[in-house]
């Protein structure tokens, strides 16, 4: 069905602060923004891979990772940018100067290394099979939520003089920023990538771990040395 079609935006801005051109640095012995390029593109849902950015070295090895280049406006791509706009951007791109008509958006941030080709395709199975409007990723880490207000801490969803086992505790669902799948109608209603219809894709736990420091970096880089990347089945991009 034409309306079951889906696209991958992969979103990697040239400026960061922490690690410099962060989205082309290197783990085990790749470029980060090219995990997402080829998961997505070994996915048997997504038709067309592509990354919005504003740095040509990231659209240089974007290309040569077999995605898609769209070229991001100033404006979207400083720190405060927002990603919502950054989509809407995309798609009109898109359908304007490649031809090609969005009917639904798979986000993939780059800096989520730690998904795999099932994770891709059963969250879009889920999508289609509940007929949502947008899905996201999760992890729950059954994690005991407090909340701060000035010098006090409340809890958060439990009661702490009653605590009960883990099997029977509700779930808190923790985005883990990996996956996103939203129709093109709720990013042009909306302009938010969750809304309308909304599920979820439940992940790993360590897949709540992003490449936004230099000990992140040096934390998914030893993950993804280990055995983990084998167990958990972590795409490894072809030798360019």
């Amino acid at each position: 069905m034409v309306s079951n079609k889906f696209i991958a935006i992969i979103p990697a801005r040239a400026g960061s602060k922490e690690i410099k051109k962060k989205n082309i640095v290197k783990v085990c012995g790749h470029p980060i923004v090219s995990y997402s390029i080829e998961v997505a593109k070994k996915s048997k849902f997504i038709k067309s891979v592509y990354v919005s950015t504003d740095g040509k070295d990231i659209a240089r090895v974007s290309k040569k990772y077999g995605a898609r280049v769209i070229l991001r406006p100033k404006n979207l791509a400083s720190d405060k940018a927002q990603i919502e706009p950054t989509i809407l951007h995309a798609i009109n791109y898109i359908e304007k100067n490649y031809k090609e008509e969005v009917h639904n958006i798979v986000l993939l941030q780059p800096t989520s290394l730690l998904r795999n080709i099932h994770d891709i395709d059963n969250a879009i199975k889920k999508f289609l099979k509940e007929k949502a409007d947008s899905l996201f990723s999760f992890v729950n880490l059954h994690t005991l939520l407090w909340r701060r207000k000035k010098s006090k801490v409340f809890p958060i969803i439990y009661n702490p003089f009653k605590r009960e086992n883990r099997d029977v505790m509700p779930q808190t669902l923790i985005e883990n920023g990996s996956i996103y799948i939203t129709k093109k109608k709720i990013y042009k209603k909306l302009r938010n990538r969750v809304g309308g219809k909304i599920t979820s894709y439940p992940m790993e736990h360590f897949s709540v771990f992003q490449v936004d420091s230099k000990n992140d970096l040096k934390f998914i880089s030893a993950l993804m040395n280990s055995q983990i990347k084998k167990i958990y089945k972590i795409v490894t991009p072809k030798k360019k």
